[in-house]
Parts: structure tokens; sequence; C-alpha cells
């Protein structure tokens, strides 16, 4: 599971004037300085393990790029955090949160590439549960009573796709001429206020007869809670943009003998009103002014502060199949004949030798893309 990353980093400029006769050389930044608690996390009932990300943010006496390199600088020294979930207010189940170490954080300005995480687990046939009469209290005790954070969320429910029920029609019968088809992606957003469609294409790449599978990443649209007025939504997958990234996307081997479209999976993700408000707050600022109002649904305790977020998304999906048997001599396909037809010998897949061993296509004269 990728993590978005929290970070604060606190600088103060202090500026000596032509005007100012005499400034003060030695200057301690830090002074009595609080620590700030920074929380990030979002549950999901599509995942059995959740992460919940507690760092502080620190001032420091030394240059703060050095500071950011030590893993201590950012970690409180004790962390007791508990999930509770809640039905109708009454606590129903609890969770302690155990602590991990992850090592794909990628090399930055802070220290890589473990970092600590607190987690816990849940189970296909108890997972969280997203509806109207629970919620999910977060409780941090952070060293040892020093002060408290805690926040609450409900989870996302409601979230659907519902289009394409068949194939996608990426080209049309004459693309030379017609040009290409575009694919409707439609969906119930539930109680989501902002989404993105994906779709991810996989693909097999055969030397021989071994082959390696691939999987190409497409973000076809991101929507808010102002271009989703009704319940349903939907987004196009343009089809000059399949094809686009089929061939970008592909492995540059000369020694491929055959490429197949083995799947086109839709993957749709939501966030909550909170993530949304929280997300429009941290993105970059395009006002000359550069000021910015914050946000967090996070409260600390102790005259303490708490910057970040303990908010909900879900995941859902729907995958197509190249093509399967359905019944005794129809089949169901992910995309339908033009489509194949323009990836096997199109003019931006051509020559990149996708092929079906779809039977369909092998009925009398085989097509031209049909492959064993």
């Amino acid at each position: 599971m990728k993590l978005k990353q929290v970070i604060l980093f606190s600088f103060i400029a202090l500026t000596c004037t032509m005007f100012i006769s005499s400034c003060k050389e030695d200057i301690d930044l830090t002074g009595d300085a609080k620590e700030t608690a920074v929380v990030y996390g979002l549950l999901n009932q599509a995942d059995s393990v959740h992460f919940i990300k507690i760092n502080k943010a620190f001032l420091s006496n030394d240059n703060s790029l050095i500071t950011a390199q030590i893993p201590d600088s950012n970690y409180f020294k004790h962390i007791d955090a508990t999930i509770k979930e809640l039905v109708n207010g009454n606590v129903v189940r609890t969770w302690i949160l155990k602590d991990t170490l992850i090592e794909n954080k990628e090399p930055g300005v802070f220290y890589a590439p473990e970092q600590k995480l607190y987690y816990f687990k849940t189970t296909s046939t108890q997972p969280l549960i997203a509806n109207a009469n629970t919620q999910y209290k977060l409780d941090v005790n952070i060293n040892e009573g020093e002060f408290s954070v805690s926040g609450i969320t409900k989870l996302i429910a409601g979230m659907g796709i519902t289009q394409p029920q068949g194939y996608f029609t990426f080209a049309t019968s004459d693309v030379a001429n017609k040009g290409y088809a575009n694919s409707t992606i439609a969906f119930t957003k539930g109680d989501a206020f902002l989404t993105n469609v994906k779709i991810q294409l996989t693909i097999k790449e055969f030397i021989g007869s071994n082959f390696t599978t691939k999987t190409l990443d497409w973000n076809v649209g991101d929507l808010n809670s102002a271009s989703m007025p009704s319940t349903t939504c939907s987004v196009l997958a343009n089809g000059k943009t399949f094809y686009t990234v089929i061939r970008d996307g592909v492995t540059n081997d000369p020694n491929i003998t055959k490429r197949m479209l083995k799947s086109i999976k839709v993957i749709l993700t939501g966030g909550s009103e909170d993530l949304e408000k929280y997300m429009k707050l941290v993105a970059p600022s395009s006002s000359l002014a550069q000021t910015k109002p914050t946000f967090t649904n996070l409260t600390a305790s102790n005259d303490r502060n708490v910057v970040g977020i303990f908010s909900a998304r879900h995941t859902t999906s729907i995958s197509k199949e190249d093509w399967i048997l359905f019944g005794v001599s129809t089949y169901k396909t992910a995309i339908d004949k033009n489509s194949m037809k323009e990836l096997g010998i199109g003019a931006l897949t051509g020559s990149l030798l996708f092929c079906t061993d779809n039977p369909q296509y092998n009925v009398g004269t085989p097509e031209q893309y049909f492959c064993n």
C-alpha cells in the first residue's frame, strides 16, 4: 500500500536591516518550543492492513536539512494508539496499533528508505464497516500522557461501477476516416466527495513460448464534489489514449515475438468530505500572497498542535478479461472487434506484434491479428 507523506517543515527567518543599529548574534530558535504531532491515516474497508503515520514536527539549532535525516528527530519517544469502532456511539471493537518499519520510502529531504508506521489488521470475514451508524475513532497517547491526539471518521459506502457492462469500444470500423471511439465509465459515487478513475492494462509479452506480464496504469479522470452533482457520475476513456498508453508502455525488447492484451481493470477510488477539504488546502497555492488556511479534523490536548488528517477512502474495481467462453459458442471480450483489429494492425500499435487467441477470430479465414 502506498501512503501519501505529510511533511511539516518549520522555518523562521530573522532579518537585520540597515535601519537596525545592532543585532543579537546568538539566537535560540528552539527555546521552549512544543512538539507538534503529524498524523495521517485513511481507512479503507477494502484493505486488510490499515496504516497510520504518526510523526512529530521539529525545530532544531542545527541545520534542519541535517536534522531531517535523523530518524529519532522525527519520532516521539513513546506512542500508545488505538482504533475504536463505534456503532451508534457504543464501542464494539478495539484495535491496538503496532509499529512496523517500511523499507520502501523513496530518498528525499527526510530519512530513507525506512520509516516507522503504525498498523492494525482486519479479516475478510470481519472487515471494517461502512454505514451511517458506524464510526472509527483514533486515540493516540504521546510520551506516556504528555499530550494526546484524537480523530473520528466514517467510512465511504455506496460506491460502485455500473458501466461498461460489456466490452470496451476504443476504435471505429475505419479509424483513418472516422477516428477513434470513446468508452463511458459510469459509477455511483455513494458517500465520496472526490473520486479517481484509473484503468490498469495487463499485457503478456512473449519470447517464444515463454512470457512475462506487464501492467500499465492509465489515469482516466479525477472528479470532486463540484463535478459530481448527482449520484451517478461518468468519465470518458479516450480511444486514442488507450492505444498511446500501450504504445508508450510496452517493453523495448526486439526479442519479443508477440503480445496479448490479458485484461482491462477499472479501479474507482473515492475520498471523504474531510479528505477533499484537506487536499484542497495542502495543494500548491496559485496566489502571489502564498497564504492559505489550514485544515485538520484532528484535535490535540494540553495546548498542543496537530496537523494532518484521519479520514477514509474506498477502492472498488471490475476486471474485463481479453476473452472468456460464455455458453457454448459465444465469448465475452474486453474490447470489441474493431478495437482488437486496431490494436493488432492499427497505426499506433500495429508494429508491436499484438494478437489474440480468441476463437471467434479463427472462423473460416483467420483474422490477421489471430494467433495460437
